[in-house]
């Protein structure tokens, strides 16, 4: 187990990276309610358009110092430690290894086929410190037509552990903090989604923009 893993016994709320997201300032609520109106507009529009979405639309974010950096260049080499089907042996397969308990996400017209315990990075804690590996959950989907996607689960406990190293971008940091919090992007040619269940994080790394574009759609309703 990994020395940046969360402890379970610690306060997700009193975390920066989870202040980060949950706490935002708008000193005119008027406007804000503009802005909401609009963004449901847009979603709308963004649904309708489906999996034709231009590759364009989708923001880049780069830097060796993202998150979702490692995530990427980790995807195209993860290769499972247990290969499975079945959502909760993946999940048992992830709390034996972390102590997370932590399902992987229903995707449309994906099924998880593998699941493992991949190190994105190393961290150092303190000055003094032997660097750490940085191990988060990570499965592996397939669809029929031979689709792809590597889905990796994380938390604010994590973040901040790892914040000496790497952190999310903060438009990634802004959007999760939507009503909708659902944010994608263009990282290195590989489409990034990135969603929050409560204090958990995913984030699905594909090649196929059609693949993104279900999996964000679905992630979003």
């Amino acid at each position: 187990m990994s020395d940046a893993a969360p402890q379970p016994g610690e306060d997700v709320r009193a975390l920066p990276a989870f202040e980060r997201v949950q706490t935002r300032f708008d000193p005119d609520p008027g406007r804000d309610s503009g802005r909401r109106r609009w963004i449901a507009l847009l979603v709308a529009l963004a649904l309708a358009g489906g999996a034709a979405t231009a590759w364009w639309l989708w923001p880049t974010e780069p830097g060796t110092g993202d998150v979702l950096v490692r995530l990427v260049e980790t995807a195209d080499a993860f290769s499972p430690e247990l290969a499975t089907t079945q959502p909760d042996v993946a999940r048992e397969f992830v709390y034996g290894a972390l102590g997370w308990d932590v399902a992987p996400p229903d995707l449309p017209s994906l099924t998880v086929v593998g699941v493992g315990i991949p190190s994105i990075g190393t961290v150092r804690p303190t000055e003094s410190a032997q660097p750490a590996e940085v191990q988060v959950p990570t499965y592996r989907y397939e669809g029929a037509d031979g689709e792809r996607a590597v889905v990796y689960a994380y938390d604010y406990i994590l973040l901040d552990r790892v914040r000496s190293a790497f952190d999310l971008p903060d438009a990634t940091y802004a959007v999760l903090s939507e009503p909708t919090p659902v944010d994608t992007r263009v990282v290195d040619g590989r489409f990034v989604v990135t969603w929050r269940r409560r204090a958990m994080i995913f984030s699905a790394v594909t090649a196929d923009e059609a693949v993104a574009e279900r999996i964000r759609q679905t992630v979003a309703s």
